[in-house]
């Protein structure tokens, strides 16, 4: 009687030619996944630097100004004593990219005023490199969405 413990060579190679092809068939997927949920993720986080920015102009009975670059965006206030601090400085995950052409906000900045409401309403747009988009819109009455 022979006694065999384990796999063959050929079932291995059989079993790592399975794992190639379907790693082949799901690796185009998982990337484009990870590039719609890197987009998801920075409109969220806009949206919610947005609210946050409105929120802080009512507590702090002062205009938040929101500054956008391609890469980044910035939220200040001035401070009781008239000084510039940085709420939020974020730089947007690497697929991602704020279009400045399709952004109308004037200057490429908008601001909340002590009441909460926008000195100017629009949208800011977000990017991806699969030329994928998110409006992160600001109404007139400063409601905040994402389309």
């Amino acid at each position: 009687m022979k006694k065999t413990d384990g796999f063959s060579l050929m079932e291995l190679m059989v079993v790592l030619a399975i794992v190639a092809v379907v790693s082949a068939i799901v690796a185009p997927n998982v990337i484009s996944w990870r590039s719609n949920a890197q987009l998801r993720g920075a409109a969220g986080n806009l949206k919610g630097d947005f609210e946050l920015s409105k929120a802080k102009a009512i507590r702090e009975r002062s205009p938040v100004t929101i500054t956008f670059t391609t890469t980044h965006y910035r939220v200040t206030f001035t401070d009781k004593d008239g000084n510039l601090k940085t709420l939020r400085n974020r730089k947007l995950p690497g697929d991602v990219k704020v279009d400045l052409d399709q952004t109308n906000f004037d200057g490429e900045k908008t601001a909340f005023d002590a009441r909460g409401l926008p000195n100017d309403f629009g949208r800011a747009v977000l990017v991806n490199k699969k030329g994928q988009q998110k409006d992160i819109i600001v109404s007139r009455l400063g409601r905040i969405r994402i389309e």
